[in-house]
């Protein structure tokens, strides 16, 4: 620490979920990445790119990628900008749609790297509360003057959507950056991208690490007016998605079959996990993605935490109100849930 400057010293570190490096001997239901791999058209077109090429800089824009995100997801290519991650986007933001001065509002509970990159940029910022049902009190956010607002959409952790009509009515009164994260959103299909086009103000981010099934190669994308997609390629750095990435992606979104069987298998097993976790004494708040935020009647969540990690099966626990009595799993494919069902049985029993 002796080297760190105020910022880093004062800051919340965002803690990622457990990857053991034994990993192949537990069942990994802490990360939300897909249960299900790659297609082989994409596993080629990322190795077709393994070649003497790697000398060369990718395309700086990537434009390939946001032609197709184009024909993909509708709006002009111009509304399209290719990042390292949504990571990479939300750092971006924070460097270059709000200054050091305003303030920042996110919803409690979320995704918490917003919190952590608000600090980490020295911007100020609210929590503001869901209400009971893990809905947006969208009204809450117009009681300040907020240059900066991130919903999440579904959210993480709870799996809860966002109410398209409040949304609008929100973004009709509202003046700042209006930022909607969609990473989880093809589970539902509930996208805001569509309204780009009618608030200059909005930015929608999008990844390829859930759905897609590719969080090992690292890309993200913003939709928003061409106006604010100038402003990320003027402060982003120069060759930020790689050729194997661009490469990835590309055939990501070209491969629409095996696209809507990941999403289709992931949203069957996710009822199965609910329903068989509700006979279980559990209570499951409605998800939206590719995860469930649930509770049981009478175990502490923190107990079936641990017992389950002692049986080498990894879910997500987070400590803070609201949170710590609950548990977050992933959707895994048949066999993994059978087999965290089968020792969350035992568990149940014993104690």
């Amino acid at each position: 620490m002796k080297y760190w400057n105020s910022t880093l010293k004062s800051m919340t570190e965002y803690i990622p979920g457990e990857q053991p490096e034994d990993i192949d001997e537990y069942i990994k239901l802490n990360t939300n990445e897909n249960a299900f791999p790659p297609s082989a058209d994409i596993l080629n077109a990322i190795t077709k790119e393994c070649s003497g090429n790697l000398r060369l800089y990718p395309n700086p824009d990537a434009e390939t990628l946001t032609k197709i995100c184009a024909d993909t997801w509708g709006l002009s290519q111009s509304n399209y900008f290719a990042a390292n991650g949504s990571d990479e986007l939300f750092s971006l933001i924070f460097r270059g749609f709000i200054d050091r001065d305003q303030l920042a509002a996110f919803s409690y509970p979320s995704y918490s790297l917003y919190y952590t990159m608000s600090e980490a940029n020295g911007i100020a910022y609210d929590k503001i509360d869901l209400k009971d049902d893990f809905s947006i009190d969208f009204a809450k956010f117009l009681k300040k003057k907020y240059a900066l607002v991130i919903f999440c959409n579904p959210n993480n952790p709870t799996g809860t959507g966002v109410n398209r009509e409040g949304l609008i009515k929100f973004l009709e009164k509202y003046k700042g950056v209006a930022v909607v994260d969609e990473a989880y959103v093809d589970f539902s299909g509930n996208s805001m991208i569509d309204l780009v086009n009618s608030f200059d103000n909005l930015i929608v981010t999008r990844s390829f690490s859930k759905s897609y099934s590719l969080a090992g190669l690292r890309v993200g994308i913003a939709a928003a007016h061409r106006d604010i997609i100038e402003g990320f390629k003027k402060i982003k750095d120069s060759y930020n998605v790689d050729r194997l990435a661009q490469a990835g992606a590309i055939a990501a979104l070209k491969d629409k079959k095996s696209f809507n069987y990941r999403v289709s298998m992931i949203n069957n097993n996710k009822d199965y996990l609910t329903e068989s976790l509700d006979e279980l004494g559990f209570k499951t708040v409605p998800s939206e993605a590719n995860f469930i935020f649930t509770n049981h009647s009478s175990i502490d969540a923190k107990t079936l935490y641990e017992k389950l990690k002692e049986n080498k099966i990894l879910v997500r626990h987070f400590d803070g109100p609201r949170l710590s009595n609950y548990l977050r799993i992933t959707v895994g494919s048949m066999i993994e849930i059978k087999a965290f069902l089968k020792v969350l049985r035992s568990i149940i029993d014993e104690i």
